[in-house]
């Protein structure tokens, strides 16, 4: 059965108070759905239903929660994934951040960037491993009499809507939906202290979009 047609069923036989939980309790594995989340584990749509003023965990776990439980597995199945909850891709840290952002075209342009700078970080330690070279980044560097060096913006080459879509992923926004927050190293924590993006993500971000290092 599709979660709507139980939603309604259960609303049916349901009084006001139970009514009300239950839109709350179906509105947030709605919006779980609809940005691709596969976590319907019970610890979360009940923190997410009680953050929206809807039934908590206890109440959904007690024995007459089991049309809570029922919508929520209904939902589930709708989502094709499990009440269980996800492991955490733990040897990965940059396609765990990926799979936070609900916006597709966000996703891919960060994704493209983190693999762009792998990519050239890779290619840096072999050459400086081949051939012993001395990468120096400076701007004041010495050049050859003659020769001139035409220093490129950090955003050189990126779209408007590529440099908005940086912008947004470290944007107010996408952090406090996420329940994220940056420190003074540039990292990016999750509501438990975890790094979710090691020190200098932030203000390189902020380098590339022209928004400056430190703020």
């Amino acid at each position: 059965m599709r979660p709507e047609e139980l939603f309604q069923l259960l609303c049916a036989k349901s009084n006001a108070r139970k009514v009300r939980n239950l839109t709350i309790l179906n509105a947030v594995c709605q919006e779980q759905h609809d940005r691709g989340s596969k976590d319907f584990s019970t610890a979360t749509i009940a923190r997410l239903s009680l953050k929206a003023g809807g039934p908590a965990e206890s109440t959904i776990r007690n024995r007459t929660g089991d049309d809570y439980r029922g919508l929520i597995k209904a939902w589930a199945d709708f989502s094709s994934c499990s009440t269980k909850k996800p492991k955490q891709v733990a040897d990965d840290p940059i396609a765990a951040v990926l799979s936070k952002i609900p916006d597709i075209a966000v996703k891919s342009i960060i994704g493209a960037v983190i693999a762009e700078n792998r990519k050239m970080r890779g290619e840096l330690r072999t050459l400086k491993a081949n051939l012993n070279l001395v990468v120096d980044l400076r701007a004041e560097a010495p050049t050859p009499a003659g020769d001139t060096i035409e220093i490129l913006p950090a955003s050189h080459g990126l779209t408007a809507s590529e440099i908005s879509a940086l912008r947004y992923a470290i944007s107010t926004d996408l952090l406090d939906s996420e329940g994220w927050v940056t420190d003074e190293h540039g990292r990016v924590l999750n509501s438990k202290g975890r790094t979710i993006q090691r020190v200098g993500y932030v203000s390189a971000l902020r380098k590339i979009t022209g928004d400056g290092a430190g703020r």
